[in-house]
Order: C-alpha cells, then structure tokens, then sequence
C-alpha cells in the first residue's frame, strides 16, 4: 500500500516541475511512511511513497524494467500476482524481486494496456513507456484504490489523492460549486466529478492513455448485463469467500481484522482462522453509552476464534479532536460520522500493524440495508401500496422518535426510482436543497441534475430488474465513491492497509447474477451470506441484529461542543462564501439543536463541508492541522489579516 503521484509534460510544455512533486510526496507520507523517491524520466516526473508489506527489501519504487524503458508507481496489491508472474517468465521476462509491483512492469512489456485484463486485484498504478512517450494509468475494477486526475494545457498530473494532483501541477485549489448540490444531497461526488474544480477521479474498472498531446479514457471491465438469474447456493458462496480470503493473506507482515459486531467481519476472522492463520490480532473501537457500542458483540467473535483482541474507547474529546485531521486525510467532505471513529481505530491499529482484513462491502453485496428490503416490497403485485406509502409520507403529525421512520416512508413513496435510490442516504432532498442554497446555486439542484450520474451509469442495464439494478447501482456509484473511497483515507491516515475479501469482483460479479431474494428478503437481510458461514459464525453475531456502526454525533458535536456548530457553519468566513442563505442556515442550526434528527445529518454534513473548505481548500498544507480550536482560531486571525490589509 503505498502513495502515488506524477506529471506528464505536454508536447508544448517545458519539463515538469520537480519541486512541486517532491511536495507532493511530502504530503503523502501517511500513505507510506517507510520510503520515498521521485524519478525522472523524460518529459516525465513520478514519485512514490512506500508502505512495505511484500518483499520488504527489495520492493521499492519508482521501478522499471532491465533497461529503465518502462517505470511505474503503484499503489495495492494484486493477488494473483504469483501465477501473472510465472507466465511472464515463462514468456522469457526475468524478475529482481519479489514484489509484485514488477509484474506491472514485465506485464506492460508484453501484453501492453491488456495487462490490466490479466491482473486481479486492488491497483492504482501508472506506466511511463519511455520510448513511446505514453502515460497509462488504470484503476481497479471495483475502485478500492483512488486515482485523480487533472488534464490541462501543460500536461497531465495524477495522485492518490486531489492534494497531490494540486500540489504536482503547482495549481491552487478551488471548490466546484457545480458539484457542491450532488455533495449535499447523497454526501458523496459520483466519479469522475470531485469537488475540486479541475480535479477528476479516474472511474473505477477504466485506463486512461495520454500520448503527450491527447488522452483518452475507456472501460476495460463491466459488472454482468444479462438479465437472466443464477441461483446461488451456500456451499458455492463459501468456497468463493474462502478463496478470496484466502488470497487477501499474502503479506511479509503480520495480519489484524477490524470487528464490528455483525456477521461480515465474523465472517472473514472465522476464514481467516479456517486459512491457518495461527496469530491474527482483531480491533474494536466503541463508546460507552450501550446503545452505540458495539464492543460486547465484536467480544464474542473475538473470543470464538481466540484473536489477540484490541479495543478502543472513544469520547467526545476525541471525536471533536480528530475532525480537521480526518478533514485532512479524507482529501473531501466527511460523508459519515462513523468516519471518526474509524480514524482514531486505524490510528490505534496503525500502531501495532500494517495489514487489516475487514468486512467491507457485506451490506451492499448481500443486502444489508433496508432499501434493499424495500425495493422488494414495491415489486409485489399489492394494488394501492404506492397510494397508501405516499399518504403516509404526508403525515407531519408523528412524535420525533417516529421521525426517522417517517423519513424511511418518505423514501419509499418516491415515484422516480432513480430519486429513490439516491435518496436513502441523502442529507438534503431536492427541495431542502433549493430553499437552502444561494439563489445562484439554485439551478444546480434539480432533481434531474442530482441523478443523472447514475442515470448515466445505469443506462446499459436497463433490461435488469430493479431489485438487481439497485445493487448494480450502489457497486457502481456508493461502494466506490463514498464507503471505498472512506476506507482507504481513513485507513492510511493511520497507515494501514485495509483488505476486503467480500469485494472480490469474482464474488461480486457471481452474486449480481444471483436473484435478489437470496440477499435480502422482506423481513430478513444476507440470507444467503448467512447461510454460508451459520456452521463458522457464533449464534450470537449470526443472528444478532443490525447496528450499522452507530454513532452519537449528535451528543458529541451538538451537546459537549456547543457552539462548534456556530464557529463553523454560522462564521462570517463560511457566510461569505455565499454559498447558502443565511437564515436558512440559521434555522437548520436552531432546529438540530431541537433534537430533529433529519436536521442533525445536515447540519453534520455542513459542518463537515466546511471543515474541508478550511483544510483543503482556504490553504494547502503538507501536515493536517494540530487541533480544532488551532485550525478555528487561526483561520480566524488570518481572516482578520486579510480584512486588515484590504483596508490599508
């Protein structure tokens, strides 16, 4: 697991500038703490920083081939590196090392962009044919590792993240408020958008080719299209997990798993355990109101396969703390609380080892949310169902403690599956959005403009049924712009690499072929998950409830930082943005602090948005901020500065 980042000089352009590279490298060490380089070559600069988890001595990178023709850098792993391997050498290719970054190299020699093809695997990588004078970058399939781009006049720049793009191609950072409403609605970006202006995400599963004067960008991979369903059976389930578990093992360094309380993360501990993996350490993160704590249930599997268990408690001084640190690292708007936590948990596990395995993706795969359940009940043949949903909806009469169910209602009852199936996350509607924003931004909610990426997406599977589609949607948009994107921030903000067997694109690719009643049924989810570890999994945790990894944000954020609420979104700094109508953003306040839950998402997601103005946008730095009141206070005296220095 490492850090990426690069530029390619155009045809008309000088070289590219090597300082704003090895600036870049700088601000990507949490990526890989235990080396950096920068080389160049050409009309190219690449630059690493490296996580050493296979090969530790030799893996180290930029690396080319025997005559230094062809270089990359490259960020994951590929699991199936051992057999890519042994046909390159079989083709006469000759390897230095063990690592499998090489066969990026070898593999390019001989079957050129088709390399990707032949890999399976987590991969953000870059390719300079020298002689050619042509970049390749290719992401995976799934997009567990991120890749931005940015394509101007004088060449092209790439990192793992937007700060490195910036800070290699010498640009300043700047909010496209294009994408600020789609932010604000689903709390994520759909790639290849992001919110910095100029600064795309590759797409997952795409290459993209730059010749030094054109770039080119094109699929290479496509979940199934067919319409036709394929039972799946538990036996066959398990023998899949089983082998991408068992691939998710290859390291030089000791392995830990994340544990929640639920069934996917007891899952992968228990095949772990079943692989022969003798010593595995498991970590925990929690909070002491019970409600929120899901500790006691992690404890039990923990205890069931005999882990070297770890926990960590976490308070609101902590919660509070780790905001502009995770603002920072996440490179974009914190989309979920539970963001927090799991920072300061890869922090703590960062501490002990490299490598964790975690349940990743279980909920989306096999139907672990109530959406899923829901899409099946809109499917019955029930005649006045829809009528009687959206009568329901209408009812504002219900106690708070009923609102989220309202909320849930409210969801269903939308007409347009599109809005539906983007709207169960979301923390502004459409309408919220047009009564909230600047009336210059207005135009940017629509609710047309708010789904059309993935009316785009979903357009070649319209032949599929809708509960299938769903799933296809979230694999293609959810998974990888916002929980993939999370889990890969998040974790190498502590310097962790995070593995998910349930994200295999063979398993995955499988289960979307598979009818949407084995993943969740009406009253129950991941049946047939369930059913494929019931003899692994403690009783307990098989059929335990949903937690969904809970978090008090609102007591954290709203009761012991008070006015934490009003030094970020009600400051004259983010006032003066103009990006919202000030009494509106009053109101919302007033209202989160009456206990409304739906208000308390969105004043989480603005204060979320406007952490990351500050961090990421207002300055570019090389380190995260210090503190929170550091980050505020001196925000606060440069805005005075400024204003100062305007007058005089």
């Amino acid at each position: 697991m490492c850090g990426i980042v690069g530029v390619v000089a155009s045809r008309s352009s000088p070289s590219p500038d090597r300082e704003g590279v090895e600036r870049a490298v700088l601000a990507l060490r949490h990526r890989g703490p235990d080396g950096t380089a920068v080389h160049a070559q050409g009309a190219a600069l690449l630059g690493h920083t490296r996580l050493s988890i296979i090969d530790l001595q030799y893996g180290s990178q930029p690396m080319s081939n025997e005559d230094g023709s062809i270089w990359t850098v490259y960020n994951g792993e590929i699991w199936n590196f051992y057999e890519v391997r042994r046909e390159l050498e079989a083709g006469g290719h000759r390897f230095a090392t063990r690592c499998d970054t090489e066969v990026l190299v070898h593999g390019y020699e001989h079957w050129g962009e088709d390399l990707v093809r032949h890999l399976r695997g987590m991969f953000a990588f870059a390719i300079w044919d020298a002689p050619r004078e042509r970049l390749m970058l290719a992401r995976d399939r799934l997009g567990k590792k991120p890749l931005y781009v940015s394509h101007v006049e004088n060449g092209v720049s790439f990192g793992s993240d937007a700060r490195s793009v910036l800070l290699a191609a010498r640009r300043q950072p700047r909010l496209d408020e294009t994408a600020l409403a789609q932010f604000l609605f689903q709390r994520y970006v759909c790639a290849p958008a992001t919110l910095f202006r100029g600064v795309e995400r590759l797409p997952p599963g795409h290459i993209l080719s730059y010749d030094r004067d054109h770039a080119e960008i094109r699929p290479y991979w496509s979940l199934p299209r067919e319409s036709r369903l394929d039972h799946l059976d538990a036996r066959e389930l398990r023998r899949l997990l089983r082998n991408s578990v068992r691939d998710r093992l290859m390291s030089d360094v000791p392995l830990g798993v994340f544990l929640s309380g639920g069934v996917d993360s007891a899952a992968v501990l228990g095949l772990m355990r079943e692989a022969g993996v003798d010593d595995v350490a498991s970590f925990t993160v929690g909070f002491d109101d019970p409600i929120f704590d899901e500790r006691p249930r992690a404890r039990v599997t923990a205890n069931a396969f005999r882990s070297d268990h770890y926990e960590l408690a976490v308070g609101a001084a902590d919660f509070s703390e780790a905001l502009p640190r995770l603002a920072w690292y996440r490179d974009e708007p914190i989309a979920e609380p539970a963001e927090i936590p799991l920072l300061l948990l890869a922090e703590f596990a960062g501490r002990h080892l490299k490598v964790v395995l975690s349940g990743e993706g279980g909920d989306e795969l096999f139907g672990g949310y109530p959406k899923y359940r829901a899409e099946r009940l809109l499917a019955l043949p029930l005649p006045g169902l829809a009528a009687v949903l959206r009568l329901l909806a209408s009812l504002r009469a219900l106690r708070p403690s009923h609102r989220q169910l309202q909320r849930a209602v409210e969801t269903i009852a939308i007409r347009d599956p599109l809005l539906r199936w983007s709207s169960w996350f979301r923390a502004f509607s459409a309408d919220d959005l047009r009564n909230i924003l600047s009336p210059r931004l207005v135009e940017t909610a629509s609710p047309d403009r708010l789904t059309a990426p993935l009316a785009a997406l979903l357009e070649p599977y319209r032949e599929v049924e809708d509960a299938r589609r769903i799933l296809i949607g979230d694999l293609l948009t959810y998974l990888p712009d916002n929980m993939l994107l999370r889990a890969d921030k998040v974790l190498m903000a502590g310097s962790v690499e995070g593995r998910m067997p349930l994200l295999d694109h063979c398993l995955v690719e499988r289960v979307v072929r598979a009818p949407a009643s084995q993943r969740a049924g009406l009253l129950t989810s991941k049946k047939v998950l369930r059913d494929a570890v019931a003899e692994l999994v403690p009783q307990e945790v098989l059929h335990g409830p949903k937690l969904g990894f809970p978090v008090p944000v609102a007591r954290f954020l709203l009761e012991d930082r008070a006015r934490l609420a009003d030094r970020l979104v009600l400051s004259e700094r983010a006032l003066d943005r103009g990006l919202f109508d000030r009494e509106a953003l009053r109101a919302l306040v007033h209202a989160a602090r009456s206990s409304r839950r739906a208000s308390q998402l969105q004043l989480f997601t603005l204060m979320s948005l406007e952490l990351w103005l500050r961090t990421c946008v207002d300055r570019v730095t090389l380190t995260p901020p210090a503190s929170l009141d550091a980050l505020l206070d001196g925000d606060e005296a440069d805005a005075l500065e400024r204003m100062r220095a305007g007058r005089a």
